[in-house]
């Protein structure tokens, strides 16, 4: 706490220093998630405050304070300290970047260098567009190329092409490339669209686009490491729809040096949208017209701002740059297959590998600390970690992998803090959100947990996972309509959901179980105070209604198909938990109706067929009821089982 305390106070330093007087005051003695984000705020503030010039009045430098500038990456010497397998990857490395860039000439426009002339490619890096930093950590690859401020977000001022021809790309991507019936993943969230080496007519235009507009103004923005329009190669390009039903993307970076988004849509058209960089908050959004677009390091971290009504269509690419190879992201996505493969040691050797080109290199950070916890390193995973948090404090998925990293090693308070200040970066992590609020269950703090499964559900409405402790919060909370409205809901979700979710369907159906139970329960507690017969047969029926709902759900759990069978997730009890609620159906339907009662100890004798108990109380009731064959099967069962004979 000192230590952070202390961190605060510097970041004030550095802001006051630069003539920065709104500096937010944050904290207090209680605590909560708008204090993490506050500190949070500063913190970022704080680091691109250190670009700028510290002012001469106050003992200052009259130029820029240096930022610590990334070393120029020396490959020979790095070969020399790993040896032939690293000179391998190299190699790999430049084979593939040269493959990519051929195969990216197959569908994308390369450029010859002359698509523009130098008068018109000067403009562009002047009025032509605004720029935004990108924060203190420049790009993983070439780091040593870029100068601070690194002001390397770019967005047009004026548009690349009219609304009209907008439009038209739109309708033409819908009627001649089907684009509406294809649809696919983005993290956690799925969007719609389809890539544009499958779109021929979608493709055409935006190859025109790169030879007359796009490839000479990218250039003339980074010419740090791109020397020439001729030079990038667009791969990966793709046209993305957002819509209430596929509203946004995860927080991520690009799989290039470079990416490119393409607005297409009015603004008009849609509510919400936009583009979000995590380093400047969710709410700051760069909203950008039909027409206008925004090039950038595939690095900065960025997500596509929620769709609330309406169609929001964009292209969205990367860049590879032919004479310039990616040793840091290639090195960290091979480790990232080894780590899918299962091949954890080789993974760690690999971001080790892509942390030695580059040291700040925060995505190879938290891949290298997810590695080390699966292999049980938490201490290095934490070290990891925080090393990432260091360099981006705002890192939504760092703080996440964080607070996991401290849920498992046992620091609860610490775990809720890191998950704390990973929602007030990210409020629409819905997995976030559900482990928040299965921690501040375990901490007692129930009215929490019930809001961050309630906020879980309201940025994702088809989480099942939430809607099942959902339930059990408000059914403990003693609103048991509304925990089996969510009940109910969450086992439509897993039967509707791709591929059948299990465990959702398995967590719904036997919470749902229980808390027919307990409803059964809670009416015939109302048994004793009952004065006449008539009463009592009414709750009876009252509970028997539950009791069958029980009855039903536990046996689908149960007998259902062998959709559960040899599922280890399925409660060991159920046989035992459906047996129970027909005993209690025998014993409380006798109260209004006898011989409907022998049915029920009938199915639950099928169930436990060598229960002496049981066959006892149905010899008894065969008896009340007249059934003399009835009576001696029972009879004849008890004697084979050795138990005592049933009274007459």
């Amino acid at each position: 706490r000192y230590r952070a305390q202390r961190r605060l106070e510097d970041d004030r330093l550095e802001l006051w220093r630069r003539g920065i007087h709104e500096i937010p005051k944050c904290g207090g003695d209680q605590r909560d998630w708008r204090d993490v984000a506050c500190d949070l705020e500063l913190a970022a503030t704080a680091r691109y405050a250190r670009q700028l010039p510290v002012l001469r009045h106050r003992g200052g430098a009259t130029a820029a304070e240096q930022t610590p500038s990334a070393q120029t990456v020396d490959l020979a010497a790095l070969t020399s300290r790993f040896g032939d397998e690293f000179a391998s990857l190299l190699a790999q490395n430049a084979a593939d970047h040269a493959r990519d860039c051929e195969r990216s000439c197959q569908y994308f426009y390369c450029g010859n260098g002359t698509a523009r002339s130098s008068s018109t490619t000067a403009s562009v890096v002047g009025p032509g567009v605004r720029e935004i930093s990108m924060g203190s950590v420049p790009p993983e690859d070439f780091a040593a190329e870029f100068r601070y401020p690194l002001d390397l977000i770019k967005v047009t001022r004026e548009p690349l092409f009219s609304k009209q021809e907008a439009r038209r790309v739109i309708e033409t991507a819908r009627r001649q490339d089907g684009v509406d019936g294809n649809e696919y993943s983005s993290g956690k969230y799925k969007l719609g669209g389809d890539w544009l080496r499958k779109m021929d007519a979608t493709r055409a235009w935006f190859n025109a686009l790169l030879e007359s507009e796009i490839l000479a103004r990218v250039a003339s923005s980074f010419p740090e490491i791109v020397s020439s329009p001729a030079t990038l190669r667009a791969h990966s390009v793709a046209m993305l729809k957002y819509n209430a039903s596929h509203p946004r993307t995860d927080v991520h970076i690009d799989n290039g040096i470079l990416a490119l988004t393409l607005a297409l849509s009015p603004q008009s058209d849609y509510d919400g949208g936009g583009t979000f960089f995590e380093h400047l908050g969710s709410d700051a959004i760069v909203a950008m017209d039909a027409g206008h677009a925004t090039w950038r390091p595939g690095s900065v971290r960025h997500g596509g701002h929620g769709v609330t009504r309406g169609e929001r269509f964009i292209i969205g690419a990367f860049f590879l740059v032919e004479d310039r190879v990616e040793h840091v992201r290639r090195t960290k996505n091979r480790g990232s297959a080894l780590r899918a493969k299962g091949d954890v040691a080789g993974a760690i050797k690999h971001f080790e590998w892509a942390l030695a080109m580059n040291p700040r290199c925060t995505t190879c950070m938290k891949d290298l600390a997810e590695a080390l916890a699966v292999s049980s390193d938490l201490d290095g995973s934490e070290r990891w970690l925080r090393a990432a948090l260091d360099l981006l404090p705002r890192d939504s998925d760092a703080l996440f992998s964080l607070g996991v990293v401290l849920s498992t090693k046992g620091d609860a308070a610490g775990a809720i803090e890191a998950y704390q200040a990973s929602a007030a970066v990210n409020a629409d992590d819905v997995e976030l959100l559900y482990n928040l609020a299965v921690k501040l269950g375990e901490r007692g703090d129930k009215a929490a947990e019930r809001a961050m499964y309630e906020s879980a559900i309201a940025a994702d409405p088809n989480f099942a996972k939430a809607r099942c402790n959902l339930g059990v919060t408000l059914a403990e909370a003693g609103d048991d309509v509304a925990a089996e409205a969510h009940f109910l809901k969450a086992l439509d979700l897993s039967a509707s959901s791709s591929g059948f979710d299990a465990s959702s369907a398995l967590t719904a159906l036997a919470n749902l179980a229980v808390l027919y139970e307990q409803r059964a329960a809670a009416s015939l507690k109302r048994l004793p105070a009952c004065q006449t017969k008539d009463a009592a047969a009414a709750v009876a029926t009252e509970a028997d209604a539950a009791l069958a709902q029980a009855e039903q759900t536990w046996r689908r759990l149960v007998e259902d198909g062998g959709a559960f069978a040899g599922d280890p997730r399925k409660p060991k009890d159920a046989a035992q938990r459906l047996l129970n609620v027909l005993k209690t159906r025998g014993r409380v339907v006798a109260i209004a109706d006898l011989p409907a009662a022998v049915g029920h100890l009938e199915r639950a004798a099928d169930l436990a067929p060598n229960d002496v108990v049981l066959w006892h109380g149905l010899a008894r009731a065969y008896d009340l009821t007249g059934n003399a064959d009835g009576v001696a099967r029972a009879r004849a069962k008890v004697a084979a089982l050795g138990g005592p004979p049933p009274a007459p």
